[in-house]
């Protein structure tokens, strides 16, 4: 078989680069020949390396990021397609297909609430175009989702753009075309209907160009394409020239392409969820997960919790009075923050009540440039307490404080409303598992996929409150047979999420819903 495994951020090199890399390894021993998809040329020794699997007899399938239209297409060269990119809505053409959800987060979770409760007011009322509108506009293929801020948004292109007009009279269009963010301007050539040319020379900043639409007694089109450029690892895409703020001159529009033309983004509707027909099964990486899947998309999923690499991971025989947590540095509002700041404000609390003589506080954790402001904050919490920040460490430093630290804590989603922001908690709680491997005792938060990997008073403790997690903590620090007995019990339940026991899962799943063929 001829298996393709997607993950637009393979160069994240993280937990769910894991999750859908085990698959890769485990299809490519079984004597598949697989493509591992994505948009960034990364090393695959690097990668495999990171996240500690065989990927030699893979190979790393490098596209340019021009839309899901186009990679759409690429899925159909391959027996098995799995999915594992988050929030992806791609349309897979393949003989078989699983789509790997980390979690069902809606695409418009990340808009104002004004803009969310349009979205689900006027977009669902919005399409499809009005056929008897003398412009009957929509975007093409060759664009991206609008982005932007309250005063400008804008449209990317991929570098072959298209915008497409029903049968009618002359048009004459105005919009702005720039380059935020680009390193250089480019030539944008516009071929109309495949007649009329026109090149435009698109600068960094917005400049406001007019754009002509012959008239046709049948469908019109407009090619836009440029040059493009990469912004960078963290984003991938391939991007041509961005257009905002298009409106036609002249002539009557129905209030449906006033609306596409001024506010594209409205038109995402957030209800439609017809990728999913494309998939033979969904698979969530917790029981959490499965559950919103179903509360959100209406379908069901199955359980693929994700795999655990123990081997690495030794416990040594003495423990340090450490408090060890792992996680990347968010601020809140970006992805599901891990919530150090607050967990460094209760360890300061513990410390200053003298409940905790001799311990200190491990904080790890990967950090993006754009969040050195929160990882400024952190430190700065963290002054005259016996606190170790280590940012951007080497995974041999993890493995070696989950080995040597006696408690892990965890507090992603604290603060948080699970009804209104589910995907704000933790999915399943990886590094938990991890640490726990390495003989940690776990006081984690009583939440979301914690709640499936620590056992309440068998593997560990959950708390609901900060109060609660003092308690726990001193407990767990004060008496070193509880200690003994708890760390010993995580260590074994940690085996239930090994790699050995995900290749069991994966092949009885796939066995199930027939995805490896006859």
């Amino acid at each position: 078989m001829r298996v393709g495994i997607y993950d637009r951020f393979w160069h994240s090199m993280g937990g769910g680069e894991r999750h859908a890399g085990m698959i890769g390894q485990i299809m490519s021993r079984a004597g598949h020949d697989v493509d591992l998809i994505g948009h960034s040329d990364v090393s695959l020794r690097d990668l495999g390396d990171r996240l500690a699997l065989d990927l030699s007899r893979t190979r790393l399938r490098v596209r340019p990021d021009r839309g899901d239209d186009e990679l759409s297409e690429v899925t159909a060269e391959y027996d098995l397609l799995v999915n594992a990119t988050y929030m992806s809505r791609l349309v897979s053409k393949a003989r078989y297909s699983a789509y790997l959800c980390f979690f069902p987060t809606p695409f418009d979770h990340d808009l104002g609430p004004v803009h969310r409760a349009a979205v689900g007011l006027v977009g669902p009322h919005l399409a499809p175009p009005d056929p008897r509108s003398p412009v009957n506009f929509h975007y093409g293929k060759g664009w991206y989702p609008p982005e932007g801020g309250r005063r400008r948004q804008w449209a990317w292109s991929n570098g072959a753009g298209r915008l497409d007009f029903g049968p009618g009279g002359p048009l004459e269009l105005q919009a702005d075309f720039g380059r935020p963010g680009a390193p250089e301007p480019t030539t944008l050539t516009v071929e109309a209907n495949g007649g009329d040319v026109l090149y435009i020379e698109v600068p960094i900043a917005f400049t406001r160009q007019h754009l002509h639409v012959p008239a046709s007694d049948k469908h019109r089109e407009l090619r836009l394409t440029s040059g493009t450029f990469t912004p960078g690892a963290a984003d991938p895409r391939s991007l041509g020239v961005a257009m905002s703020r298009m409106r036609v001159l002249g002539g009557r529009m129905s209030a449906r392409d006033r609306v596409a033309l001024r506010y594209p983004w409205l038109l995402r509707n957030p209800k439609n969820l017809d990728f999913l027909g494309s998939y033979d099964v969904v698979l969530a990486n917790s029981a959490y997960t499965q559950t919103w899947i179903e509360a959100l998309w209406g379908t069901h999923a199955e359980i693929l919790f994700p795999p655990i690499e123990i081997d690495a991971i030794h416990v040594a025989p003495v423990r340090d009075r450490v408090i060890l947590s792992v996680g990347r540095f968010f601020a809140p509002g970006y992805g599901h923050c891990k919530r150090q700041l607050e967990m460094m404000r209760m360890f300061g609390d513990l410390v200053r009540s003298g409940a905790l003589p001799g311990w200190r506080f491990a904080v790890v954790g990967g950090c993006e440039e754009n969040q050195r402001p929160y990882l400024a904050a952190v430190t700065a919490a963290a002054d005259g307490l016996p606190v170790d920040i280590h940012a951007n460490a080497p995974r041999s430093l993890v493995e070696s404080l989950m080995s040597t630290s006696a408690i892990f804590w965890s507090a992603t989603g604290y603060g948080e409303n699970t009804d209104k922001r589910p995907w704000t908690n933790e999915h399943f709680g990886m590094t938990t598992a991890e640490a726990m491997a390495g003989g940690c005792v776990p006081i984690v938060i009583d939440r979301a996929g914690q709640r499936e990997i620590v056992r309440e008073g068998v593997d560990g403790f959950r708390w609901t409150d900060p109060q609660q997690l003092r308690i726990r903590t001193v407990q767990v620090a004060t008496d070193e047979a509880l200690r003994d007995r708890l760390a010993a019990s995580a260590v074994q339940r940690a085996r239930v999420f090994s790699d050995d026991a995900f290749a069991l899962h994966w092949n009885a799943l796939a066995a199930k819903h027939l995805l490896v063929g006859s």
